[in-house]
């Protein structure tokens, strides 16, 4: 795990343990270490298996999604009717339009 992953993790657990803290103290009046060493690990758990998933899909998805480059980055865009291009699929919904023609439906 990287520095980001292991800051994230941290966070989450420290965070968490002092918020479990600070809520015993207001509700019970005192601290039981145990449920907040046992708390926070678990937030741990989750927060490294969460960061592990997002970065393995991001992996996944980069490895699958085509380069875009200066030569080709006009490609990966929707075309607009500005560009030449017809207007947007929002734009021209069929069955959006009132008795009279006028578009809006309204």
């Amino acid at each position: 795990m990287d520095r980001r992953g292991l800051a994230e993790v941290g966070g989450a657990a420290l965070g968490s343990g002092v918020l479990a803290a600070g809520g015993l103290l207001v509700v019970v009046g005192r601290l039981d270490w145990v449920l907040i060493v046992g708390l926070a690990a678990g937030v741990a758990i989750a927060a490294a298996a969460n960061y592990r998933a997002r970065t393995k899909h991001a992996a996944k998805v980069a490895d699958v999604a085509p380069a875009v480059t200066e030569d080709n980055y006009e490609r990966h865009g929707r075309t607009t009717a500005g560009d030449g291009g017809v207007p947007a699929d929002d734009d021209s919904r069929a069955g959006d339009e009132t008795t009279d023609g006028r578009r809006g439906g309204h």
